[in-house]
């Protein structure tokens, strides 16, 4: 399983806003794929699988202000469940 998370960019960075999902749970998800969409106050970013598997739950919605380091979703390897 790999949890799929808001990275801290920077000293300063505390919350980003999940702008979109690009990927629903029960999506086949190859590594590089892009999950999601989010703002910080400086950029506006896209998130990426590393691995490939089945995408998890959303854990916010699109607009939610997620805290930098938080989970949004995780990709599960086949057998894995949430």
């Amino acid at each position: 399983m790999e949890e799929i998370f808001v990275p801290a960019l920077g000293m300063a960075m505390d919350n980003a806003v999940l702008l979109e999902w690009q990927k629903n749970p029960g999506d086949a998800v190859n590594a590089g794929d892009v999950i999601a969409i989010i703002e910080t106050d400086k950029t506006t970013m896209e998130i990426n699988a590393e691995t490939s598997g089945t995408l998890g739950k959303h854990r916010y919605v699109a607009n939610d202000e997620v805290p930098a380091g938080n989970t949004i979703t995780v990709v599960l390897a086949p057998g894995e469940s949430e």
